[in-house]
């Protein structure tokens, strides 16, 4: 990557130091290094994965809150449930996430999404 730096490599980097400022107040104990991001919300949630098993079909999801109380919530399933309940359930949406989703919502690419900013400049 010619010394660029992916996204998400530097959000994993963003949740890490957060967690340890934080992990006293969790309820669960994990060291930072198990922590790998996988997405980020408008509101500068940060999605990631606790690498804590050997299978990573049985990594459960950590959000790193912007603005979430607590900051920090495990959700013990992976992300594909994580992403069906929190675009189909408002209750989990309202207290999982800073921000609030609209009515409808979609799945787009980065590509995709570079394509639909550049039409409405």
């Amino acid at each position: 990557m010619s010394g660029q730096r992916s996204g998400l490599r530097d959000e994993t980097e963003n949740a890490r130091p957060n967690w340890e400022m934080c992990e006293d107040e969790a309820e669960f104990d994990v060291g930072p290094g198990s922590i790998v991001a996988w997405g980020v919300s408008t509101g500068a949630d940060i999605y990631c994965w606790l690498t804590t098993d050997d299978d990573p079909d049985r990594w459960p999801v950590l959000v790193c809150g912007r603005h979430t109380s607590p900051v920090f919530q495990v959700h013990p399933f992976g992300r594909a449930e994580f992403l069906q309940r929190l675009l189909g359930d408002a209750a989990f949406q309202e207290e999982t996430i800073s921000v609030t989703l609209p009515e409808e919502v979609s799945f787009v690419n980065w590509r995709e999404q570079q394509r639909r900013w550049t039409v409405r400049a």
